[in-house]
């Protein structure tokens, strides 16, 4: 599937016998590269894949993952004997080289293989992810505020600087005292009742195919490429599966028509997730398909009820990827919010899609 903007890191140019020497080696010209590289290979929307079972548990948070994972840096760049100074200097060098687009490519390639060897995901995963999410992780860095001493406090431990990932998040509260907790009061016998219809993550996955392996070792199964079963076990059912799937269409649909009988409904609350849990491997076309498609969905059926939608985290591509009003151009997210405002036109008022359109 194409992606927007994106070089494919593994379609390597001739290079020069120096350039080929340095990563057959491994030596410190590629070290940089290779710490880029496990950034990129370490996107949140990766966390997805656990070894292959129907119920994950759910992800323990960013910092315990962070947790896990700096001892091993530590011990590899350790076995490199990397200096302080070089280390500061070797990511300087970085910061400059990584104005250059070629080394996005350079920089991808390596994330590829070094997903592949920490098996962070399979491997297929991992060249799809690396491609889609390269540029924009590449974009983060270079406005990033990590700066060279704390990365090598990260690598090298804190003789060599300090890193905190929660450091920069101070938050001043207001001076007026927290209000005293106030018991529930319910409404009175015969008070109006509103019948609200909330519905949330949707997650329709238009490669969802029936007889497929539920439980592959992609992050997301029971779609075309998740291959058959073992005799020993069932291939995924016609309305959906209970495992590392999302849903079809026509279960959506059945879904909505059957809500239609069941109102009238005051208001329906819709909080997103529409797209599937595909996130190695999704386009903006894509991703534009879900939202119109079910949006269609649920004004057939539902009717002119007031909708009032959000915004998932799995509407953009890549996933996650919300950047900032500051941010302009095609790393921007002004594609999605302008076509959320036109499809839910009917459902918003101006001020609301005012909102929407300069988020």
């Amino acid at each position: 599937m194409p992606h927007h903007g994106v070089t494919a890191p593994g379609r390597d140019h001739p290079r020069s016998g120096r350039e080929q020497g340095s990563n057959r080696t491994w030596g410190t010209p590629s070290l940089g590269l290779l710490l880029m590289a496990l950034a990129l290979t370490l996107p949140d929307s990766l966390a997805l894949w656990t070894p292959a079972r129907a119920h994950p548990l759910p992800d323990q948070g960013q910092h315990a993952r962070f947790s896990r994972i700096v001892p091993q840096l530590r011990n590899t760049f350790g076995s490199w004997n990397l200096t302080c100074p070089a280390c500061k200097g070797l990511f300087t060098a970085i910061d400059f080289g990584l104005q250059k687009e070629p080394n996005v490519a350079r920089v991808g390639s390596l994330a590829i293989k070094l997903c592949k060897l920490l098996k962070i995901a399979p491997p297929t995963v991992c060249q799809s992810a690396v491609e889609l999410f390269q540029d924009d992780m590449v974009e983060v860095w270079r406005h990033s505020v990590l700066s060279p001493s704390e990365a090598c406090g990260l690598l090298l431990g804190s003789t060599c600087g300090h890193w905190d990932i929660f450091s920069p998040w101070n938050i001043s509260l207001p001076a007026v005292p927290k209000p005293s907790p106030q018991p529930p009061n319910p409404p009175a016998p015969g008070a109006p009742v509103s019948r609200v219809l909330f519905l949330t993550d949707l997650h329709w996955d238009r490669d969802y195919l029936e007889g497929t392996d539920p439980d592959c070792e992609d992050p997301l199964c029971c779609r075309q490429g998740s291959g058959l079963p073992p005799p020993s076990r069932l291939g995924a059912g016609y309305w959906g599966e209970y495992s590392k799937c999302d849903l079809p269409l026509r279960t959506l649909e059945s879904l909505l028509r059957g809500l239609g009988p069941a109102g009238p409904f005051d208001m329906v609350y819709w909080t997103g997730d529409i797209p599937a849990h595909n996130v190695w491997h999704q386009s903006r076309q894509d991703q534009l398909q879900a939202l119109t498609t079910i949006t269609a969905l649920v004004k057939k059926y539902l009717g002119p009820v007031p909708v009032y939608p959000a915004v998932g985290n799995h509407e953009s591509t890549p996933v996650n990827g919300f950047p900032p009003p500051f941010i302009e151009g095609n790393h921007s997210s002004r594609w999605l919010y302008e076509a959320m405002a036109k499809a839910w036109d009917s459902w918003l008022p101006a001020e609301a899609l005012h909102t929407l359109r300069c988020i």
